[in-house]
């Protein structure tokens, strides 16, 4: 048995071979090379037994050698892949479970039964280039090019990704070649294997087609101060990656919302611990910061493609003027394209950013102690604090009166968010049903504030036509009239709730 560290990219480019040779001559790499074509088959039952117990069966054909490996459950961390895997060489495409050890089985798995009923899933099929390198330190790492296809009776995805594999030494040369690679190529996170890629292609979906729904970022298993923020590291940045496929998939501006809100939520926790970090953890926020503002302009796209959109709530009023809609397609073109955010999400710098947040987790993993999973005195007084300082930054403004205005609504969107931010990470420590009933007119008065930052943009636009049509200008006013007694009956109900978090525990 053997456990693999492995770094795994999807790319973008084309002549990759060309460019990763290229790289190793400027590097003065010394490395042997070879090319193989390999025929790959995986197999289950029809019940997917072995998927259920985290468990993957393939037979590889290469060349003459035919090989069955059994992957059992791993670890992957921001594309860092380590699952333990066991090998044994056969001689026919069949596999046969009597030769892998015993005791990998877990208790409830009848090995004879489950290979009485094996069948051939998909298969995946690719060349494969490969370069064994070394260094001076005795660092030995395989780089692996494939290229082919997962296919599955008639339906096929494509394969164009990079596998990184430390064989021998430390990770951090592992890292330091993948930091080389990502300022050639364009390249991404390979969150889910060629397996996992071909399980989605079996149930006739995209992988990653849905993306995961986020919970709290802090749990019940959290432990210690120290423990939650590295717990939330991996929380975080998965949820990142998540929602990259995702939107790279559908192109969709909400998806790429979720991809922004996702750096917003792991730039908090930062700005959350920071007490508790090292200046040079702490960097990292700025690095978040850069990617945030980057995508700032996205909320205002949301607003306006719900406003041009011919389904959306507001269109049909909006189609009383046609040089609105004219204006608010103008603006809407002004913001950057699909592709300018496909390059984006492979560029070398966001690479750079989830590895050293890869490389933080792992470093605070090792030098941590194995995590308390009782949750600390300390932790709880922490949130505590911390939740309690967030909302007393909007408690202000929103018990000065009985009643907001509309810019006054607007103005509060930003500590709202925030404070919403630090619910995300630290609610999940406190009890669900206190929680949920105080965090809905909350959210409520969130959803509420978006609206009416559409239609500020409508009142926005409307001021610039030359003539707007007082239809449309009476809508409008009563449009903003009725959400803001909406908003400030929501208010009226948020700022009486007790406070969950500090309730007994």
């Amino acid at each position: 048995m053997s456990t693999e560290i492995e770094l795994k990219y999807l790319v973008l480019d084309v002549n990759v071979v060309e460019k990763i040779e290229q790289l190793f001559r400027d590097e003065n790499m010394q490395y042997s090379y070879q090319e193989t074509s390999l025929l790959n088959r995986y197999f289950d039952t029809a019940d997917l037994n072995l998927r259920q117990h985290d468990m993957g069966l393939r037979v590889r054909k290469n060349k003459q050698h035919i090989e069955q490996t059994l992957k059992t459950a791993g670890q992957v961390v921001g594309g860092l892949h380590a699952r333990p895997e066991y090998n044994v060489d056969i001689s026919t495409l069949a596999p046969d479970l009597s030769l892998f050890p015993a005791s990998v089985w877990q208790a409830d798995q009848n090995i004879a039964d489950i290979q009485k009923h094996l069948i051939t899933l998909f298969s995946t099929d690719f060349t494969r280039c490969t370069w064994l390198l070394s260094d001076d330190n005795n660092n030995i790492i395989e780089l692996a090019y494939d290229q082919g296809q997962i296919s599955r009776a008639g339906q096929s995805t494509p394969i164009n990704e990079i596998e990184l594999e430390l064989v021998k030494g430390d990770k951090s040369a592992l890292f330091a070649l993948a930091s080389l690679l990502f300022q050639r190529l364009q390249m991404r996170p390979g969150i889910k294997s060629k397996a996992a890629r071909g399980y989605a292609l079996l149930q006739s979906r995209h992988a990653n087609a849905t993306p995961v729904v986020a919970n709290y970022v802090c749990q019940q298993d959290s432990g210690s101060i120290a423990s939650a923020f590295t717990l939330g590291l991996n929380r975080t940045l998965a949820q990142l990656q998540d929602s990259v496929e995702v939107y790279l998939q559908t192109k969709n501006l909400r998806q790429l919302a979720d991809i922004k809100a996702n750096l917003a939520l792991m730039r908090h926790g930062f700005w959350l611990f920071e007490q508790h970090l090292t200046a040079n953890e702490l960097t990292l926020r700025d690095e978040l910061s850069h990617f945030v503002h980057l995508l700032a302009w996205v909320d205002n796209a949301l607003h306006l493609q719900e406003l041009t959109n011919k389904t959306g709530n507001y269109r049909k009023k909006l189609d009383y003027s046609k040089q609105l809609i004219k204006q608010l397609k103008i603006e809407e073109r002004r913001f950057p394209s699909p592709d300018d955010i496909s390059q984006l999400l492979h560029s070398s710098r966001f690479n750079q950013l989830q590895l050293a947040i890869l490389k933080l987790y792992l470093c605070r993993t090792e030098s941590q102690q194995q995590a308390d999973k009782v949750l600390s005195a300390e932790l709880m007084n922490f949130a505590q604090q911390k939740i309690q300082s967030s909302l007393s930054e909007m408690s202000s403004e929103m018990n000065s009166v009985e009643q907001l205005t509309s810019q006054q609504y607007i103005a509060q969107s930003k500590p709202l968010y925030r404070s919403s931010l630090t619910g995300a990470w630290l609610a999940g420590l406190f009890d669900n049903e206190l929680r949920d009933k105080f965090r809905r007119p909350w959210l409520d008065l969130q959803q509420g504030i978006s609206e009416l930052q559409s239609l500020w943009i409508i009142q926005q636009q409307l001021a610039k036509l030359n003539q707007a049509p007082a239809r449309l200008v009476q809508w409008q006013q009563t449009k903003m009239e009725g959400l803001l007694i909406a908003l400030n009956n929501s208010k009226a109900i948020a700022v009486t709730m007790a406070p969950y978090w500090l309730e007994e525990q």
